[in-house]
């Protein structure tokens, strides 16, 4: 079976409609979020539920359910929530 790696250069972790933080480059492989952080709200950022929102071109918007979040200084890593379990 072939890995699936996905990167990207912007994103953002929301906790409901709050924003807990903003992203830059980040990284999904094997079902691991790796990210560099551009701003937090470490309230926000250590509630539950979270969910991570990548806005495709054309108004596309992909989402994933985050547990087990965290955070290094500016380096974020997280663990994607099966779609079953979101």
């Amino acid at each position: 079976m072939n890995a699936i790696v996905m990167r990207g250069v912007a994103g953002e972790i929301r906790w409901s409609y709050h924003r807990a933080a903003t992203l830059g480059t980040w990284t999904i492989d094997a079902g691991r979020l790796t990210a560099t952080i551009l701003q937090a709200d470490p309230f926000a950022l250590s509630q539950q539920p979270l969910t991570f929102v990548v806005v495709r071109p054309k108004g596309i918007v992909w989402r994933w359910g985050l547990r087990e979040v965290q955070r290094e200084g500016s380096s974020l890593q997280a663990t994607l929530v099966p779609e079953e379990d979101y």
